[in-house]
């Protein structure tokens, strides 16, 4: 990150002057140094800064006058200039106000915090920072002015919508604004490569191509609005376990193709707010993890990306990402978040190196503060003036995040369920998690003429049969083991509980069935439910590393018997399920927790049923064919205090399982039939969570370039759902027309194909908005994987303004544009230092899914739309011709 840094300043000859007695020049005679301090004594009012005169900017520089502020400091405070740029540069979670990350702040002997103002008397404000993949979670203010929790990202990436994300952009940049943030760490771009990955609903699911464009989208709605929106996090980062001291083996073209891939595309989404001057910028979160050996806030490797990339904006890091802050100033990162920071002593012991780096961070920030006119005479008082937002703000929010869930759930399976009949009941069943949730839900539903009950059942999730009895903590280096016969006392079902802090495992009758490896951030409890018969034994075998688990066996007995008894005057059902998913720690299995199956099955035996998924990602159904229905909702914030928002989002269930809205929403991510077949499956150790601390990124296909579908597809693993599932009411179809095929001269870095949906709908449709998925077979002479999504374009279909529908029952487009761009498709080439199409023919396939286009690439498709699949040969010009059918063998 130094060499971006550095081109930054390196017209500057940075003067520190730092000796008492060196003349200073007055700010009424002209400055033969540009970067030299203006004043000759400390301000006493903000408003007498020359600086704060829009005149005086003018004349210089961001990073001109950034270094005058910080020459400033450093030659009329000296004994402060240190502690004060340290604070300036480092980021804390601020108690008591509204912001978490506040700069200014530093622990000191003596002192838990000190607040240095010396910059703010220069007229520089703090930086404020929060996150923003789900909305602002951490302002404190009454519920009626609470900024809007959003579906998350992976549910914005079922939209498969750019416009849905650049509104979602939008109203968070305006909620983020009015309450004086100055910037928002969102989106998340990094992939989900497994899918058990914690974080994974703060991510856009398994395709850097789909992340990349939906943050693009995202980022230029958002960033108009605030000063800073900040990409993150920079590098490989896709793992819970260990994340902090696992070191990633990654090939340069692994790294770029599928990783930094959707940070290039994103960086687009602010081009027109950053071409307007300096009102705007990007800012790079590096991430958790060491790359081939270096951490990734302090990795060549990573720098050069940034450079490669043409990323100038400053470079945060994450909480405590294990490095010292030396190296970390010193590698050019801006914005440190330590988890303990320096105390007096320790500041002065700091090399000339560091503190020379600590400087050049200071100059960075403020640089930024100049780019982006946060520095006015009334600057410092805004930054620090509290706010919540407006009614009609806060209701505009939940009716922007009611939206995005009308257009991100995805229909898995229905019998015709869907929409829900009004004769009869219907009861919903959920557990503890989905209280709220559940209880709002038959409410709407009510309200739109249904007769429907809640019923919230409580699993015992403490107590329960300890079979091992009392164990103690492993050292971390010796494996404890312990093992024991357990004898069903009654038939049933019963679920396992393990809680654990990592590396451990369990197994049943010799068969490994929860398998933790790797550390996790807290005790996080991993479930498996089964059946069992009176007198049935089991052999458990139990072994750990460090803390010892808490593991117990409980009876489900209770919450079944509740649950039947409640069904009994039902005409159906609908259990909601939940999934926690949360950062710190990856599940172990993709099984539902809380015997959440054993409920599904034994509901299913006994009603008709269907099945309410609030999951942060994948999930496995072994009840599938048993149920009516199936539909993904998403789980907002991924943990257990997801259901005060999620229960903001009834409206829109209530009105896609009544069929006011049609679904419309696609998988952004691969739903395997078995934890075992998929990335995260066991034989996969070394891909995830590693092997002693260090994960081959490698192992995966094609050099670990063949991740998502296209792993599933080469290892011929069952797939439940594929990326990009989705159904409808209405039926929906996309070809090429027969004819004039190319919408635009086609340039050596992108080609534009016209793509025609055709979508057939009923009088009952009253919106609807089909997606066109357009997936792309690169030359095998490329290195990429099989298959690439090239695009996905969205076509409104009908549309309802009050009581008026306007369109046809029968929607057919043939102008909507499909661009395939280098930066999406191409691969990465290390001499020329950006993304292109190989030499040779590429196919550009129309298709309902990752497995449908597969399917169309082995056999073009035949019948009533033959025009699925074309083909033209790069390099791309004007002159190249797109032609019907695959690629010639």
């Amino acid at each position: 990150m130094n060499a971006v840094r550095h081109r930054l300043l390196s017209a500057l000859t940075l003067t520190v002057c730092l000796l008492a007695g060196t003349p200073l020049i007055s700010s009424a005679v002209a400055q033969p140094d540009p970067t030299a301090c203006p004043i000759t004594t400390w301000p006493s009012a903000v408003t007498d800064l020359p600086w704060m005169q829009q005149s005086y900017q003018d004349r210089y520089s961001p990073e001109q006058l950034a270094a005058q502020v910080v020459n400033c400091e450093e030659q009329l405070h000296p004994s402060n200039a240190l502690a004060s740029e340290i604070a300036l540069t480092t980021l804390r979670f601020v108690t008591g106000t509204q912001w978490q990350n506040q700069n200014n702040w530093l622990t000191v002997v003596g002192s838990p915090y000190r607040y240095m103002p010396d910059f703010n008397s220069l007229g520089i404000p703090s930086i404020t920072l929060e996150d923003g993949p789900i909305g602002i979670r951490y302002q404190r203010a009454p519920a009626a002015s609470l900024p809007t929790t959003f579906p998350n990202e992976m549910a914005l990436a079922a939209t498969m919508d750019t416009s849905v994300a650049a509104a979602y952009g939008d109203q968070l940049g305006t909620e983020a604004s009015l309450l004086n943030y100055q910037g928002i760490q969102a989106p998340d771009l990094n992939i989900a490569r497994v899918p058990t990955w914690g974080r994974i609903s703060e991510s856009f699911g398994e395709n850097p191509t789909l992340a990349g464009l939906m943050g693009q989208a995202e980022v230029g709605g958002l960033i108009p609005h605030v000063p800073f929106v900040v990409l993150k996090h920079f590098g490989s980062y896709g793992q819970e376990n260990s994340r902090r001291v696992v070191n990633q083996i990654i090939s340069e073209k692994t790294l770029y193709d599928s990783y930094l891939r959707p940070f290039a595309i994103a960086q687009q989404g602010g081009a027109s707010a950053l071409a307007s001057g300096r009102q705007h910028d990007l800012l790079m979160m590096c991430s958790y993890g060491d790359i081939n050996g270096t951490q990734s806030c302090t990795s060549n490797t990573l720098n050069t990306a940034l450079a490669n990339l043409n990323f100038n904006g400053l470079v945060r890091s994450d909480l405590d990402v294990r490095s010292g802050v030396g190296p970390l100033y010193t590698s050019g990162v801006s914005l440190i978040k330590p988890q303990g920071a320096l105390s007096m002593s320790a500041m002065q012991a700091l090399s000339a190196k560091t503190k020379q780096g600590i400087h050049d961070a200071a100059v960075m920030v403020v640089t930024e503060m100049f780019r982006t006119s946060l520095v006015t005479p009334t600057g410092v008082r805004d930054s620090n003036v509290g706010a919540t937002l407006s009614t009609s703000m806060h209701d505009q929010g939940i009716a922007v995040a009611n939206d995005i869930e009308r257009r991100a759930a995805v229909l898995l399976k229905n019998n015709g369920v869907f929409p829900l009949a009004k004769s009869g009941s219907t009861l919903l069943l959920a557990m503890q998690d989905l209280n709220g949730t559940c209880r709002a839900l038959a409410t709407s539903m009510n309200q739109q003429g249904y007769s429907t009950t809640c019923r919230v059942l409580n699993p015992p999730l403490s107590g329960g049969f300890k079979p091992f009895g009392k164990i103690t903590n492993a050292n971390g280096k010796i494996r404890k083991e312990a093992s024991a016969v357990w004898v069903a006392p009654r038939t049933g079902y019963y679920f396992f509980q393990q809680q654990t802090t990592g590396n451990s495992e369990l197994k049943v009758n010799g068969v490994r069935t929860i398998v933790v490896n790797g550390n996790t951030e807290f005790p996080y409890a991993n479930f498996t439910s089964f059946r069992a018969t009176a007198g049935e034994s089991l052999s458990l075998h139990l072994s750990w590393l460090q803390k010892a688990p808490n593991f117990t066996i409980t009876s489900m007995d209770n919450t079944l018997n509740t649950a039947l008894d409640a069904m009994k005057s039902a005409t159906r059902v609908i259990v909601m399920a939940n999934d926690v998913g949360r950062e710190g720690a990856d599940r172990s299995t993709l099984e539902l927790p809380y015997g959440y199956d054993a409920l599904i099955k034994v509901a299913a035996a006994t009603k008709p049923t269907s099945v309410a998924l609030f999951t942060t990602g994948p999930v496995t159904m072994p009840w599938i064919a048993s149920v009516n229905g199936v539909f993904e909702f998403w789980n907002g914030p991924g943990d257990a205090t997801a259901d005060s928002a999620i229960a903001r989002l009834t409206p829109a269930i209530a009105d896609l399982i009544s069929g006011v809205t049609t679904p419309t929403g696609h998988l952004p991510i691969t739903f395997p039939v078995a934890t075992a077949t998929s990335p995260a499956g066991f034989s996969n150790q070394a891909f995830w969570p590693g092997i002693k601390n260090e994960v081959n990124l490698k192992s995966a296909p094609n050099g670990g370039l063949g991740l998502g579908f296209n792993w599933y597809q080469s290892a011929s693993w069952p797939v439940l759902f594929p990326f990009g599932f989705g159904l409808t009411y209405p039926t929906t179809d996309s070809t090429f027309p027969a004819s004039s095929i190319s919408c635009a001269t086609a340039t050596v870095v992108s080609l534009c194909l016209r793509v025609q949906p055709r979508v057939t709908m009923g009088d009952t449709v009253k919106n609807f908005t089909t997606i066109s998925q357009l997936y792309v077979a690169p030359p095998v002479s490329s290195g990429q994987p099989r298959l690439l999504l090239g695009t996905v374009t969205a076509t409104r279909c009908r549309t309802t303004t009050g009581s008026s529908t306007t369109n046809a029952s029968t929607c057919v487009s043939g102008s909507t544009n499909a661009t395939v761009t280098a930066l999406q498709s191409g691969s990465w080439n290390s001499t020329n230092r950006q993304y292109q199409f190989a030499p040779g023919c590429y196919s550009f396939i129309l298709a309902d899914h990752a497995r449908d286009a597969f399917d169309i690439l082995a056999t073009p498709r035949q019948g009533t739309h033959p025009n699925a699949i074309v083909h033209a040969t790069a390099p791309f010009s004007a002159s190249t011709e797109i032609t019907a059918g695959a690629c010639p063998a």
